[in-house]
């Protein structure tokens, strides 16, 4: 509170170099020359798709794991939506939500159970598939109310609200008879999960960035924390013959608390083409769930990403990223490799 009090003492001319350009040159300033958050007035609409194969993970040991030789392998598909708009020079606000989906297949397994009667098969597939929209996260971004010549720092602080679902649907599982084998039959176990986390989470971010030339340094440290303890529900299933019938029970859950940090080295080629490369790494610590009145500690996760990418500047307002993610190490985490594009479009409705 005493930082942004001491903020709102300062007039937009405290930043008068950009209030006597016009928004143009606002618009077309190359990433080495901008200040962490958006200019007084600015909108910026980023929409992006992230592809992504999940053919590897690493165990609670650390050891990487070929997924495609347990045919468990699948794909992501995440698509994302934020918004930003400059309040001050020194100032922004934002809301930013997600889709995300995929399916993960396990492998087929097959049974034969044999007697002087019968010869009974049976096959197993499950498929795990989460689908939907995630929570809308909401936040004020504050940067040091001067210049931005070679050196940059600021805040962010935000809460994810609770808008998507989180509660998973009801499983779909069915039973198939061999029409040409009477004692064989194939289950088909398909299991719906949710996007949400059910309960508030805050995030608390520290950013800061040094440029020299056209080299740039910026570093990001986040921390998430969930405001309170959650209750979700279980399905239980039951087979009778062919038939599937389901309960549901409740649990509660402590969402464990993640922390972020993200170093990110850029060379500005032209004043239209950014390269940079990025290293992102994420844990999880803390946080607990409750299984039949007992509650267990969440595991550790971790991992660790190499990102590559590149920043084009199409026109005046429009932009276009691309990345690509390389995992390195980690623990208890999936590891996959994926594509991240996004197109940014800005403007300055109120700026003739």
């Amino acid at each position: 509170m005493i930082f942004f009090a001491f903020c709102l003492q300062f007039r937009a001319e405290g930043q008068g170099i950009y209030d006597g350009r016009d928004k143009f040159i606002l618009l077309t300033m190359p990433y080495n020359k901008r200040p962490l958050t958006l200019f007084r007035g600015q909108i910026q609409t980023d929409a992006g798709y992230k592809f992504a194969v999940r053919a590897q993970s690493f165990n609670k040991l650390g050891e990487l794991i070929n997924l495609k030789n347990y045919g468990t392998g699948s794909v992501y598909h995440y698509y994302f939506i934020k918004l930003r708009y400059g309040v001050f020079n020194f100032a922004e606000i934002g809301a930013e939500t997600s889709f995300l989906r995929t399916g993960i297949r396990d492998a087929t397994l097959t049974t034969v159970s044999a007697s002087l009667t019968s010869n009974e098969r049976v096959t197993v597939n499950k498929l795990t598939e989460s689908k939907g929209m995630e929570d809308i996260f909401v936040y004020t971004a504050l940067r040091l109310p001067v210049d931005y010549k070679w050196f940059d720092l600021g805040v962010k602080g935000g809460l994810f609200i609770p808008s998507a679902k989180y509660e998973p649907l009801k499983p779909s599982n069915t039973v198939k008879t061999s029409l040409t084998q009477s004692d064989s039959y194939t289950i088909n176990l398909h299991y719906n999960k949710t996007n949400g986390n059910g309960v508030p989470v805050y995030l608390i971010e520290a950013a800061t960035k040094l440029t020299a030339g056209k080299l740039t340094v910026e570093g990001e440290y986040t921390f998430r924390t969930p405001m309170k303890e959650g209750q979700n529900i279980r399905w239980e299933e039951t087979k009778a013959a062919n038939t599937f019938t389901y309960d549901n029970n409740s649990y509660s859950y402590l969402l464990s608390n993640i922390y972020t940090v993200n170093i990110s080295f850029h060379y500005q080629a032209t004043g239209w083409f950014n390269l940079f490369v990025n290293s992102n790494y994420l844990r999880t610590s803390g946080g607990w769930t409750d299984y039949w009145g007992i509650k267990y500690s969440n595991p550790e996760k971790r991992i660790m990403n190499f990102e590559p990418g590149f920043e084009l500047q199409v026109s005046p307002s429009l932009t276009i990223y691309q990345m690509a993610g390389f995992p390195i190490s980690g623990k208890n985490m999936e590891a996959p490799f994926y594509l991240f594009t996004t197109i940014s479009f800005k403007m300055f409705p109120f700026l003739k």
